[in-house]
This record gives C-alpha cells, structure tokens and sequence, in this order.
C-alpha cells in the first residue's frame, strides 16, 4: 500500500531585489488515503554564485502538516525540475513585469513510499 503520495500542483515564484525567485509551492499530500489538498509552503529558487546554470529550489519547513522525509522530497523534486524538465528560470521580464517562474504539474505525482522517492506518471481516466 502506498502510504505516502504528494501530488505537486504549481510552483510560482518572482525575481526579488536579491536575485531570488521568491513565491509559494503548492501541493496535495496523500497519506494512508488520506489527501490534504492545497498545501502551501514557502519556496526560493536561486542560482548558485559558484555554478553558473546550476539553481536549486528551497523551501520553508510547514509546522502545520506532518511530512515524513520532506527533504527527500524536495531534493527529487530539484532533480525533477532541473534535470528531467531541463527547466531553466529567466530573470528577463516582457513589459514592465517583474521576471517570474511559472511551473505547473499536471501529470506526475511523487511516489514517498519507499527509500528514496520515486516521481510517477499520473494515469488517465
């Protein structure tokens, strides 16, 4: 039995003064069956000052869910973005918007179960 699924959703973040993107991850958490919906943390995506190329997304612990191997999670979700996805954010903005990253998860889901996480396709109906 699958004890422990996260459903990622949509990660939108905005170039701040510093040079991070600074948004909210959301997310539904599936436990034992249970599924909280709409779970939403704090989340940075900066490029590292030494790698150029090489970003990384941060985000805040939640002290309001209870996420058993949350850094796992959030490493495989890295790998997923930026080396499955190949995802690169842009601090360019068209017009006189603020750069921001916009990413949506439709179709994956992230498989806690077991030692590692593993990322899923989400079947259709």
């Amino acid at each position: 039995m699958h004890f422990l699924n996260v459903y990622p959703k949509r990660l939108w973040a905005t170039l701040n003064s510093a040079g991070l993107f600074e948004g909210q991850f959301t997310f539904d958490l599936e436990q034992y069956g249970l599924v909280t919906s709409d779970i939403v943390c704090e989340v940075t995506m900066a490029e590292d000052p030494v790698m150029v190329g090489q970003w990384k997304i941060a985000m805040k612990p939640m002290h309001d869910v209870e996420m058993p191997h949350f850094e796992k999670f959030v490493v495989t979700l890295n790998h997923y973005v930026f080396e499955v996805l190949q995802y690169m954010p842009n601090r360019s903005a068209v017009g006189n918007d603020l750069p921001m990253v916009k990413l949506f998860f439709d179709d994956v889901y992230f498989d806690m179960s077991g030692a590692e996480p593993v990322v899923q396709k989400i079947s259709g109906s």
